[in-house]
């Protein structure tokens, strides 16, 4: 995606949107990108992380929004 960075990846579905809808929130635009292959969920080999992409301007304000998650 040109112009967007990846911000994070979450582990599974449901953890993205909360995610999502927090950075926009916060001013910050955000997309959710996921690349689960649906016929397969629940299974080990189909898992696959679920990405927040932010647009480039938007990269350093997301990370400091993740950070203070942490904190």
């Amino acid at each position: 995606m040109k112009g967007w960075v990846l911000a994070t990846t979450c582990p599974d579905a449901n953890l993205a949107p909360l995610l999502q809808s927090g950075m926009e929130a916060a001013g910050i635009p955000a997309v959710v990108v996921n690349k689960q292959d649906s016929s397969y969920v629940g299974m080990c080999f189909a898992t696959r992380p679920v990405e927040i992409w932010v647009p480039e301007e938007h990269a350093e304000p997301a990370a400091a929004w993740l950070n203070a998650l942490e904190g």
